[in-house]
């Protein structure tokens, strides 16, 4: 009998795993071990809101991105939330090298759009738009941006506090690919983690801050938080619903994914988690604060995994701009 309630392991670092709720009447003995889950901790909401919503005992790892396809791809585990594709040839670490050579085929499953947001301090009145340009000159390596002033001369000399995600994490690759230019590339006096409630908290909790995190993670954050940040604009565009949706706030909209290891699907409780996952995310997403693909996505989606369609649709590169609508066509 399945637990009510999606279970999270997180970091050492982060605060301690949700409290096992069973459902009643099922002993532990009687349970069967969990559906494990790793991965994007931008992801990671909606895998778990999507289990409670089927009553189906899953352990979530938020470990990032590329750290949950180190254990995916090694076989460990048999489902990786991804806050991008799966990264291939030219990309920092091969993972779809890394799974062939495991012998782990996988399904890759689009399952909604998250638009990277800058977030800043509510007390912050004046950087509520940045550019391209100047996200670079922030973000660099080589970066001699110390204080807002340095941004623009007409903004206060107040030092600047920048926060993030760690290497590890799809939303990391995914800012400083497109941000700084190189993926892996950032200056390295910023503070960084894979909790979310962490990462709202600092930002909070700091009139000088500046951050990057999913928009997703962002409007979720707890209301004593929530309340005490906001986003920023890029280009004069705001990562909001429609802007995702209909292109406008780009390179910083992406897709998200879950990807399933074909073996995975001789354990029953997996193709009726994965089944429910894929009949549900659409009308999920809303809840837990994320995008929808495009209406026609979703049934080739749901095809994908019913004819068990091994590979990825973006050959190895997860920063491609295809479609999502193109990618499942294959045009």
């Amino acid at each position: 009998m399945r637990n009510l309630l999606a279970r999270r392991a997180l970091p050492a670092a982060s605060v301690a795993a949700l409290t096992i709720l069973v459902t009643p009447g099922c002993s532990s003995s009687e349970a069967a071990a969990p559906i494990e889950v790793s991965g994007s901790s931008t992801v990671a909401p909606i895998t778990e809101a999507i289990a409670r919503d089927g009553r189906f005992d899953v352990e979530v790892t938020a470990e990032g991105t590329t750290d949950g396809f180190d254990r995916f791809c090694s076989g460990e585990t048999p489902i990786n939330n991804a806050s991008e594709a799966i990264p291939g040839p030219g990309q920092r670490t091969d993972y779809v090298a890394m799974c062939a050579e495991n012998g782990v085929e996988y399904i890759e499953l689009p399952i909604g759009l998250d638009a990277l947001s800058l977030v800043r301090n509510e007390a912050n009145d004046f950087a509520d738009d940045l550019t391209m340009d100047e996200l670079k000159r922030i973000w660099s390596p080589d970066s001699e941006i110390t204080s807002w002033r340095d941004i623009r001369p007409d903004w206060p000399a107040q030092p600047i506090s920048l926060y993030g995600r760690p290497d590890g994490s799809g939303t990391f690759d995914y800012f400083t690919h497109f941000a700084v230019g190189e993926a892996g590339s950032i200056r390295s006096d910023y503070r960084a983690t894979d909790d979310m409630t962490e990462l709202a908290r600092w930002i909070a909790e700091d009139e000088n801050s500046l951050g990057f995190m999913g928009a997703g993670n962002y409007l979720a954050a707890d209301e004593e938080y929530r309340d005490r940040i906001a986003n920023v604009a890029v280009d004069g565009v705001s990562p909001s619903r429609t802007n995702a949706q209909d292109g406008t706030y780009q390179p910083l909209t992406r897709p998200l994914f879950i990807y399933v290891s074909a073996a995975a699907f001789e354990d029953a409780a997996v193709t009726e988690f994965v089944d429910h996952y894929l009949r549900t995310v659409r009308g999920m997403l809303p809840r837990v604060f994320f995008y929808a693909l495009p209406t026609d996505a979703y049934p080739l989606v749901q095809q994908r995994f019913e004819d068990r369609i091994t590979g990825t649709m973006f050959g190895g590169d997860p920063f491609a701009e295809r479609p999502i609508l193109q990618a499942l066509q294959g045009s």
